[in-house]
């Protein structure tokens, strides 16, 4: 009975769950990406370049086998090495996000001094391709390839075209608006771009000082989700390596059934909590 209990609990909290989360839509007439594809376009939007979906998979198994082996062999219950094993395969991925987040945050910063150097340049009298190969030299350091690459086009393939392969590059929200008021400045003529680099430059910082703040009130909250989903499992894993027998009531099948259950609860809890805590993207202003 208490069996039967737990696995309608655990449905009943499942299918609220999606049914608060996921809009039900007619299925649609075109094709759908197939996985490889979608692969790609996540590893491509995550800034991650020579691994392949191919390759970005067999970096989850692996990960996946690794904890699974680790999680059987200081615990030895299926139901938490099964866990381990979803978790692994999630770590790579997760990894090269964070990673992502940081480089975003990372370049935005160095555009708005990249935005400020523009518009000195650009004051001084110089054009916006002496401008940009002085950024090429001087600029902040995360970006100097890329103006590099940019005054290298600028200089091959004309402005319009070593504009729009530097935002394909960066493919950046703040770069896409520096961008479009590049490619405008160079059509109609440069006569206000420095006053329109002032107004980009402050509209910049105080876009990222309000990502900023946001951030971190979801960092206090994601913790706060992280330590709740993580204190049943070391609370497991400490009385486990106390007191072995005290918990052989889960070596049983039944027991392994309920852990399992318990540990689905605590998932969709904390993807819960993380969706809650979830901040907009911020759209690309020009693809």
């Amino acid at each position: 009975m208490p069996l039967i209990l737990s696995v309608t609990f655990a449905a009943g909290v499942l299918l609220i769950f999606m049914s608060s989360t996921e809009r039900w839509t007619a299925p649609r007439a075109e094709s759908r990406a197939t996985l490889t594809e979608r692969l790609d376009d996540y590893l491509r939007r995550n800034g991650v370049i020579g691994i392949a979906p191919r390759e970005f998979v067999v970096l989850c198994v692996v990960s996946g086998v690794a904890a699974t082996v680790f999680v059987q062999f200081a615990l030895g219950w299926p139901a938490v090495s099964g866990a381990a094993f979803a978790v692994g395969l999630l770590l790579p991925g997760w990894y090269f996000h964070n990673r992502h987040e940081r480089r975003r945050e990372a370049i935005q910063l160095a555009l708005a001094d990249a935005v400020d150097a523009l518009r000195a340049s650009v004051r001084t009298g110089m054009s916006v391709e002496e401008a940009v190969t002085s950024l090429a030299r001087n600029g902040p350091d995360i970006l100097r390839p890329t103006f590099g690459d940019l005054a290298r086009e600028l200089r091959i393939s004309g402005f319009d075209q070593g504009v729009r392969r530097a935002r394909e590059e960066l493919a950046d929200p703040v770069f896409d608006t520096v961008a479009a008021a590049l490619l405008m400045s160079h059509r109609v003529g440069g006569r206000n771009l420095s006053t329109v680099l002032d107004s980009l430059s402050r509209s910049v910082r105080q876009s990222i000082n309000l990502e900023r703040e946001l951030r971190a009130h979801q960092a206090k909250n994601v913790l706060s989700a992280r330590i709740i989903a993580a204190l049943p499992l070391v609370l497991i894993l400490a009385v486990r390596g106390l007191n072995p027998d005290y918990l052989d009531v889960f070596s049983s099948a039944n027991g392994q059934t309920i852990l399992a259950l318990c540990l689905v609860s605590v998932a969709v809890g904390y993807a819960g909590m993380l969706r809650a805590t979830r901040l907009p993207l911020e759209e690309r202003v020009l693809q």
